[in-house]
């Protein structure tokens, strides 16, 4: 195999590629004898072919087919030949190939930028800190209290805070049932946050067991379902029962039944203002390696490959279609501005930090890597002989690698902090 690569921009490269005539024949007569074995030719035995007649009928064809089949692995060797690492797919701008010839052909690609970061310290963020509070204990404790309520049907009118058992049918302007819109034994828990409408729920206040009701009301505006949201509805609501709901007590034996690993209340508080802390730290950790990265853009311009971000963006979309649709041409869609936008900063990230790990050669070293698996593995509940087998392993290495990255980029940055 001979390779020239010609410059044609900062990133785009010709590379001219000639496969000798030997390893063509090679590759064609090998075709030819499997050919061989499995054509049936008038006036000829299964697999007896001669092999100058399969050339004689099918030869073009054969050499074609053969061709087809091999350059991928032709690009690729030559590209590694060459010492090029392509963007995107490379694409064949020119093929020529003439029996006892060699084959020639150019590829035209993008090169995978390597970036030199110039400037990667003492970059100026923002670290946000939060004292977790008694009252952020208590709003989760309530929440769990509310979680374990139990239940009791009870002979008065609804109340808020209390749930009601329905069934409800929808009714035009002027009062007459809708055919096919009745919803029975529905459940309504009155007061709860995110309800559809406050103005249903509102409307409902004082209905009892076997009572009727025409309720018309209005969707809140901020509805996910925006055909509904804003919008007004008419239902005949027939109660069927009231049920009040009744709360535990907050003392050590709720904490045993929400958790064995729980002896005392303080217990559960203590073990909630853990978890908000640890919240809280995800919540800053992301936001300070964000206003990182930013500042690493900023301060390091250049342009990235448009094929590199055609193939990025179109590698996302297979992943959100399933491999189904893996080749299926049918689902490409025009990619919007925010797309390309949020396309190019991941790779541009992506670029930037190889460049300051390979600048301040950083490498995740057997000891580290062994400690970081140990904690990977306790966090998600696995053995880390397990996390071991995993197909994973290469992306928590490079996982590791770059938390060392940003430990290493929070080090040098002038980190100014924040109270949340």
């Amino acid at each position: 195999m001979k390779t020239n690569v010609v410059e044609k921009g900062k990133w785009e490269r010709e590379l001219e590629v000639e496969i000798s005539a030997e390893r063509i024949e090679t590759e064609l007569t090998s075709a030819y004898r499997k050919y061989q074995k499995r054509l049936e030719v008038p006036g000829f035995r299964k697999g007896k072919v001669p092999l100058r007649v399969i050339k004689a009928r099918f030869g073009d064809s054969i050499r074609g087919e053969v061709i087809s089949d091999l350059l991928p692995t032709f690009l690729e060797e030559a590209t590694r030949e060459a010492g090029l690492v392509p963007a995107a797919p490379p694409s064949i701008s020119k093929l020529e190939h003439e029996p006892g010839q060699p084959l020639n052909f150019t590829a035209t690609l993008d090169i995978w930028p390597e970036i030199e970061v110039e400037n990667y310290e003492k970059l100026a963020v923002t670290k946000m800190t939060h004292e977790v509070t008694d009252e952020e204990i208590e709003e989760q404790l309530k929440d769990l209290q509310n979680r374990q309520a139990s239940e009791r049907s009870v002979e008065r009118p609804l109340e808020k805070g209390d749930v009601l058992l329905a069934d409800l049918q929808r009714v035009d302007d002027s009062g007459v049932p809708i055919i096919g819109e009745r919803f029975e034994e529905r459940r309504f828990l009155i007061g709860e946050e995110g309800a559809p409408s406050p103005d249903f729920e509102e409307a409902l206040i004082g209905i009892q067991a076997g009572e009727e009701r025409v309720v018309r009301f209005t969707y809140r505006e901020d509805l996910p379902n925006e055909e509904l949201a804003g919008t007004q509805d008419h239902f005949n609501v027939s109660a069927r029962e009231v049920h009040e709901r009744v709360l535990p007590e907050l003392d050590d034996e709720f904490a045993k039944d929400v958790g064995a690993e729980y002896e005392t209340l303080e217990d559960l508080r203590q073990h909630i203002g853990e978890q908000i802390t640890q919240r809280w730290t995800y919540i800053s950790d992301q936001r300070l390696r964000s206003e990182l990265v930013d500042q690493l853009v900023e301060k390091n311009p250049f342009e990235l490959p448009e094929s590199m971000v055609e193939n990025y963006l179109r590698s996302m979309q297979q992943d959100q279609q399933g491999a189904a649709h893996e080749h299926d041409h049918e689902h490409d869609h025009e990619h919007s501005d925010e797309e390309r936008e949020t396309a190019t900063r991941r790779l541009k990230s992506y670029l930037l930090i190889e460049s300051v790990r390979k600048q301040a050669e950083i490498e995740a070293n057997d000891e580290d890597f062994e400690a970081y698996l140990a904690q990977r593995a306790e966090e998600i509940g696995l053995k880390a002989e397990d996390l071991k087998r995993s197909e994973r392993l290469d992306d928590l290495r490079r996982e590791l690698e770059e938390k060392k990255v940003f430990d290493l980029l929070i080090e040098k940055a002038e980190v100014k902090e924040e109270k949340a």
